[in-house]
């Protein structure tokens, strides 16, 4: 264990248990509860809804899915009917101000979002509910400078009881929008690839009690540990454009690249959603990438299982850019876009 992680595991250990406690209420409804529960009329337009979904939730859901269809001027004020008066949203990979507080000053980033790129657009694709608290995946598209980009997103949220969102954090791959920009930007994950042999055995679902462990791996940097406990997953991820990893190779090069290029990882267990079939693990707060004199703010959100008849049992969701591009660099790249 690296000398910089004993300090702040007691308070992550304190986390992951109270963490826990949250997972229970969509287990108990039982599998085919879970498939079919609440709100009806969104279910259509997306790929699945997992657990008991209820009418704040569904409010949530259905104002979420109008604002990825809307492309009139109407939709900065479909984005901000999401939000609560005193909302937060925390961006990761950020090296300064993270966190936006209020419904103002969450108009003033989707209005600046939207300017640049204004064709933004997306689809929900699987969204998992367990009391207040919603993963909403999504696949979203945009034109960035005439180049067609995709890729997916988690938008983790908690709910009011009026179905507006209190507190939000989005995680989505920044590196897919600047690549065709700018062809010089490093691809970290770059090279690669799998072994020749697929992994046997299937565990694909992680344990309540095991949150703990998994915690301690992230911050210990312990790229066997995460990827022993999930022989036979495959993994999906930034960076491996569409593919996945089903070896222990493979999936062992791809973490101990992303642990080459960062160092003092200090990750807090955040919000847990289980469902049938799948559990969600957020995990938020700081690193330094390589080369690097500043600690950026960096999440990650990690499912493990199956829902909605997609197959992937292991994907994790986060943004690459800062691990390879500083802040100066980036608001370089954002300035392209202006």
């Amino acid at each position: 264990m690296k000398a910089t992680r004993v300090a702040g595991m007691g308070l992550a250990v304190g986390a992951v248990l109270a963490l826990c406690t949250i997972t229970g209420p969509a287990q108990a409804t039982g599998e085919g509860w879970d498939r079919a529960a609440g709100c009806a009329e969104a279910r259509p337009e997306v790929t699945s809804i997992s657990g008991w979904v209820s009418p704040n939730a569904c409010t949530f859901i259905k104002r979420q899915i109008k604002f990825g269809k809307v492309t009139t001027p109407d939709r900065v004020g479909a984005y901000v009917d999401i939000w609560s008066e005193d909302a937060t949203l925390w961006e990761p990979a950020k090296a300064s101000t993270p966190l936006l507080q209020g419904e103002e000053a969450i108009r003033r980033s989707i209005s600046g979002s939207l300017s640049l790129v204004p064709d933004f657009r997306f689809r929900g694709t699987r969204i998992a509910v367990n009391g207040p608290a919603v993963m909403f995946e999504a696949y979203n598209e945009a034109t960035i400078k005439g180049h067609e980009v995709v890729y997916p997103a988690v938008y983790r949220v908690k709910l009011t009881d009026g179905g507006k969102v209190d507190q939000g954090r989005r995680y989505y791959d920044r590196h897919t929008w600047f690549k065709p920009l700018d062809p010089e930007l490093p691809d970290l994950f770059a090279g690669v690839a799998d072994g020749s042999t697929p992994d046997e055995g299937r565990k694909p679902v992680l344990g309540s009690d095991e949150l703990v462990a998994r915690a301690e791996a992230w911050n210990d940097e312990d790229a066997e540990a995460l990827v022993e406990r999930l022989t036979g997953a495959p993994l999906s991820a930034p960076g491996l454009n569409g593919g996945t990893l089903r070896t222990r190779q493979g999936k062992l090069a791809y973490l101990k690249r992303f642990f080459d290029q960062v160092s003092d990882v200090q990750l807090q267990p955040g919000q847990a959603v289980k469902v049938n079939g799948a559990t969600y693990l957020e995990w938020h707060g700081t690193l330094l990438p390589k080369g690097q004199a500043d600690l950026v703010s960096f999440g990650i959100i990690e499912r493990v299982g199956d829902t909605g008849g997609i197959s992937s049992d292991w994907t994790l969701t986060f943004d690459q850019l800062p691990l390879v591009a500083d802040e100066a660099k980036i608001t370089e790249l954002y300035g392209r876009l202006r």
